[in-house]
């Protein structure tokens, strides 16, 4: 069981905020380990005359660790660590953005769930002594943060990518897949999607200050890093703190063709089939559909079928969140 260790005014001060449910429940099983293992690290640090508080607490349902981020950060704690998958990273990262940038804490991460993409896009490993060790020092990176809202006003956060289409409806598909894990969930999910979804959206896009056009589109991915969906290099271009979106748009298509680029994606060599792939850097997009878009935000359902979303804006914040990188 997680314990919490106080250590008075001790500085800096580390909150970490553990998702017992990321890695289809498996993170709960390591909680003792990993606990002993972070002791270890900061005893290591206190060795060499640098003290930590560390803090512990546990989700307990969906949209949690976000209201846990905010509040940690309100009471002073200087590192907010995300103890989870890409999930509870997206929601850590929601609690941070409501703090005002000159007081908001460091990001930490102990990757430990299914797809790790935030994770890898930034060039870390996911072996959890190396993630330790890197929360006990000070190198830090500074990456951009995006902002989504739909036609109601509702807004959102996200740190790696926006899917909207077919990689939302993979997205949503992936919830029923409770047996798999790993890469394979998100295979299972895209080939079940290309069978069983339209593959193609009539929609009304405007970018930037550029006019607006109309195009059928199966796909259109905004990416703050390359990967997405456990392993997908959608953006291989993409750059984490160049104060842009990736914008990858996947031009109307077949549900043959879609299959047969299922691999050519997986290789990261669609962008040189340039009448099915678009690529370009943009720092805001407007979406307008006449269906409902599928969509989902750094891998958490932002728009599901029931809710019949068909306008959706997204931009980017430059700089926003500083990562604990070792």
């Amino acid at each position: 069981m997680y314990t919490s260790q106080h250590r008075g005014t001790v500085m800096p001060r580390m909150k970490l905020i553990v998702n017992p449910a990321s890695d289809r429940g498996r993170t709960a099983q390591i909680g003792e380990a990993l606990q002993a293992l972070l002791q270890e690290r900061a005893a290591a640090a206190s060795e060499k005359g640098q003290q930590y508080g560390l803090d512990w607490v546990l989700t307990t349902h969906p949209g949690h660790a976000t209201i846990l981020a905010q509040q940690a950060a309100e009471d002073g704690f200087d590192i907010i660590v995300a103890v989870g998958g890409d999930g509870t990273v997206h929601e850590v990262v929601n609690g941070l953005m409501r703090i005002e940038a000159g007081k908001r804490p460091a990001l930490g991460i102990i990757p430990v769930g299914t797809g790790n993409d935030f994770v890898h896009n930034l060039g870390l490993t996911t072996d959890r002594a190396e993630a330790a060790h890197r929360l006990f020092s000070e190198k830090t990176r500074v990456v951009d943060v995006g902002m989504i809202s739909d036609g109601t006003g509702r807004q959102e956060y996200w740190d790696n990518t926006v899917g909207i289409g077919f990689s939302g409806a993979v997205n949503i598909a992936t919830r029923k897949l409770t047996q798999a894990r790993g890469f394979i969930v998100y295979l299972i999910a895209v080939l079940e999607t290309i069978l069983l979804r339209p593959p193609t959206i009539p929609a009304r896009i405007r970018i930037d200050d550029r006019p607006a056009s109309e195009r059928a589109v199966s796909m259109i991915s905004l990416c703050n890093g390359p990967r997405e969906g456990g392993g997908f290099p959608v953006a291989p271009n993409a750059v984490m703190d160049d104060g842009l979106i990736t914008c990858m748009i996947m031009r109307g298509m077949s549900r043959l063709t879609m299959l047969y680029f299922v691999p050519v994606v997986m290789r990261a060599k669609h962008l040189q089939y340039k009448r099915h792939f678009e690529e370009s850097t943009i720092r805001r997009i407007q979406i307008e559909a006449d269906r409902t878009l599928a969509i989902h935000i750094d891998g958490e359902i932002f728009g599901p079928w029931e809710a019949d979303i068909r306008q959706v804006e997204a931009s980017i914040i430059p700089g926003a969140i500083k990562v604990m990188c070792g």
